[in-house]
């Protein structure tokens, strides 16, 4: 049973980690179009830049960008790494 717990803790942060991709692509692509890219430290960490981007997207039709679905699905996964090498001895 904690086996599959495991398992199932890996591709949830998987999932999520992706999902938090294409959240930050899509959100700051609308307001950088190609430039998306400048963005980058944003997919981690709020800085003032991100601050201001993500004030200009309440006019947007998609929610503002938080990094802290990226940290939640990092953890998900690392805590579901964690337990399947401990099961595994």
């Amino acid at each position: 049973m904690l086996r599959i717990l495991g398992k199932l803790l890996i591709w949830l942060g998987a999932a999520g980690f992706c999902a938090s991709t294409a959240w930050w692509y899509v959100f700051f692509e609308q307001m950088l179009g190609e430039n998306v890219k400048r963005a980058s430290e944003c997919f981690y960490h709020t800085t003032a830049k991100c601050s201001v981007g993500n004030l200009l997207g309440i006019f947007g039709e998609i929610p503002s960008y938080s990094p802290v679905s990226m940290w939640v699905s990092v953890g998900v996964f690392s805590a579901g790494m964690l337990g399947s090498a401990l099961l595994r001895r």
